[in-house]
């Protein structure tokens, strides 16, 4: 600890280096790995210097013109890479992976929900025995479960949870009286 001197102000520099200040004076503490890349890189210079000293220097300005381009193609790419990666931009082979899943995924999905459809249509016919073409006129699976609501409030039948989808769009049709239920299958039917 310094005596007599309190005017010591510390702070760390954009680099990682610590700056200790002492009014004017000023001095920079840098971290030992970058002292030692440093190091590690002037041993490099020195030592190509000296290649180039004894072979004669004639090639020398080619050499080093050589060198500062490679080394710029090399920082170029790097940084192109560093800024793809940031952008988290995907190859075009998988974009176009990407998309063929999607649109399989989309074509699945449309499948099995019109698979879907025609088992409730089923499931409805076969439990109230209504005809099949009253029941092929509901076009959504909200519109079948609200027929099938009212038809199970009118005969007492109850369809099913698991025939009806779970818990899907059933849930605001609690606490009607049959009549309601009727009067909303009737009005979600293309029979008015």
């Amino acid at each position: 600890m310094v005596e007599g001197n309190n005017n010591l102000t510390g702070s760390i520099g954009e680099d990682g280096a610590l700056i200790v200040k002492d009014g004017e004076a000023e001095v920079r503490y840098v971290k030992e790995a970058d002292l030692l890349t440093l190091k590690g890189s002037k041993e490099s210079v020195e030592q190509q210097l000296k290649d180039l000293q004894a072979s004669g220097g004639g090639d020398s300005k080619e050499a080093l013109e050589t060198a500062k381009q490679a080394t710029l193609q090399a920082e170029a790419k790097v940084t192109s890479l560093e800024e793809q990666l940031a952008k988290g931009t995907a190859s075009a082979a998988e974009t176009e992976k990407l998309k063929a899943d999607l649109q399989t995924a989309k074509t699945s999905g449309e499948g099995l929900g019109t698979k879907l459809l025609e088992l409730q249509r089923t499931l409805i016919v076969n439990t109230y025995g209504v005809p099949r073409a009253t029941v092929d006129s509901k076009d959504t699976i909200e519109k079948l479960e609200v027929y099938a609501e009212a038809l199970a409030s009118v005969t007492g039948k109850p369809l099913g949870n698991y025939a009806a989808g779970g818990a899907g769009g059933g849930g605001n049709l609690q606490g009607k009286s049959p009549m309601e239920l009727a009067a909303l299958a009737y009005e979600s039917s293309d029979k008015k």
